[in-house]
């Protein structure tokens, strides 16, 4: 699923229009008119800290515990924007304090560093031994932080002069941050769009948007004019910036049907780096995560994998062929990262509409994967594995030998797993009653050859892998293979 030039052109335009905004009362000095008040000042940071706040609850209520170190930081990043960025409006002359102390200008800087250093690390490939550390002490973490972050409310509120000592009017001061910000957020830009690439996932393209939407907040907070529009540009870029988030969460929540999906978004972010350093079973654990929402179907992407070489040591496939094989049957489903928990999960019957979105997952898993060169032996598995023997199957309409063995191969296997580990529309059915099935449809939806190699690798072991999940349950729609 490609997405247009006019879709790309439209994002840029409109990422890049607080810029030009920015520009243009820069470079004219009269169309950069004073206004606002010193109350107006204050609900506005205010606003814009109570949503940062929201936004750290929402992420850190869809961890499952605090061990999960990449949503640990992020929520950790709107913290601190909430936190310090509020001392920046509490700190506004006439409400508080009578006049405006350092902490003021110091909370408005601070809580963007704050903000892009914990984006960072939210995206950094940590040490072994760091990510280990923190998933035993996630939650010591996360309350020191805390702790420290009330620390310097507390402080700004109770020792108004305590952070005179800064010196946030030195030119050089306020470049180095300005730097050091843009270039945390300029990370966190790359990585998440990055996994956007990868998923193509609402909430994944919304947390792009409003780390731009920050750098331009740091943009116009260095260069702008005091109490001018320049400089009120900065107050209104970090409050839309969390109604894009919003707005991007809202979407992924509802076209999904769950919230859930919004910290798998949240954390794909590194995939494609470790495909393209070659690391896959990460990616292979998140399909099988992400694919089979399930009990009963833990592990399909592994199993199918399993009876793929089965078949095609049956056929005689060569070590390089089998490696190539066995990569395909992980990423088989790859595409169906995205694909809404709501149909993934349905018990009833699919309707139209539903199944063609289904049926894009084997297009995107093809567009993902030949981005990334260590998936390149896997593209037939992936591409290919919902064509049928006879011509009927999608996305080609192939037949007989013009489907790639490999998606032959991984087609047999994956109908096997389907029908004996089950799925939410219908209940798990026997070894045997699997390979009758398998029998019936060879000719038809299966290779032949394909299905007699797995009969007779099968036979050639005494018990094949068979899943917990074959307790008997009562089907909830006609039993099938795999969409």
């Amino acid at each position: 699923m490609s997405l247009s030039a006019r879709w790309w052109a439209t994002w840029v335009a409109l990422l890049g229009l607080p810029l030009a905004l920015f520009a243009a009362v820069m470079s004219v000095p009269q169309w950069d008119k004073s206004f606002g008040s010193m109350g107006f000042h204050f609900y506005v940071v205010s606003g814009t800290a109570l949503a940062a706040l929201l936004a750290c609850v929402v992420v850190i209520g869809l961890t499952e515990s605090l061990r999960e170190t990449r949503l640990l930081f992020l929520g950790l990043a709107f913290l601190s924007i909430a936190g310090i960025f509020a001392v920046h409006g509490l700190g506004t002359p006439g409400h508080i304090f009578a006049h405006a102390y350092a902490t003021v200008p110091v909370s408005s800087w601070l809580s963007v560093v704050a903000g892009g250093f914990f984006i960072a690390l939210s995206v950094v490939d940590l040490p072994e031994k760091a990510e280990e550390w923190l998933k035993r002490n996630g939650g010591i973490v996360f309350g020191g932080v805390t702790l420290a972050i009330g620390a310097y409310i507390g402080m700004s509120l109770l020792r108004d002069e305590w952070l005179e000592w800064v010196p946030f009017d030195d030119r050089a001061v306020q470049l180095g941050a300005t730097a050091l910000t843009l270039g945390l957020l300029g990370f966190g830009v790359w990585r998440y769009f990055q996994a956007f690439l990868f998923a193509r996932l609402p909430s994944q393209w919304a947390m792009v948007c409003v780390l731009v939407l920050l750098m331009e907040v740091q943009v116009s907070l260095t260069w702008g004019r005091y109490w001018q529009i320049s400089w009120w540009l900065y107050h209104g870029l970090y409050g839309v910036s969390f109604v894009v988030l919003f707005a991007g969460w809202l979407v992924e929540a509802r076209r999904a049907g769950s919230v859930r999906v919004l910290a798998e978004a949240l954390s794909m972010r590194d995939a494609i780096a470790q495909l393209n350093h070659g690391y896959t079973q990460p990616i292979a654990d998140l399909v099988d995560a992400i694919e089979w929402k399930d009990l009963y179907t833990l592990g399909h992407v592994r199993r199918v994998a399993s009876y793929a070489v089965m078949i095609g040591k049956e056929l005689a496939l060569s070590t390089l062929e089998l490696r190539a094989l066995a990569l395909g049957a992980q990423m088989h489903d790859v595409g169906k990262i995205g694909v809404p928990d709501r149909i993934l999960t349905k018990p009833g019957p699919l309707t139209p509409a539903e199944f063609e979105i289904i049926k894009e997952h084997v297009g995107r898993g093809y567009e993902i994967a030949s981005k990334v060169k260590p998936l390149a032996p896997a593209l037939d598995g992936i591409r290919y594995h919902h064509e049928r023997f006879d011509g009927t199957g999608y996305p080609h309409g192939l037949r007989e030998e013009d489907i790639p063995l490999q998606a032959r191969i991984v087609a047999v296997a994956d109908a096997f797993d389907a029908m004996t580990s089950g799925r939410v529309y219908q209940a798990p059915v026997s070894r045997e009653a699997a390979f009758a099935e398998l029998r019936r449809c060879a000719g038809s939806h299966f290779d032949p050859s394909c299905v007699d190699a797995f009969a007779k690798a099968v036979a050639k072991v005494r018990d094949p892998a068979e899943t917990p999940a074959q307790a008997a349950r009562q089907p909830t729609r006609t039993p099938g293979f795999a969409a």
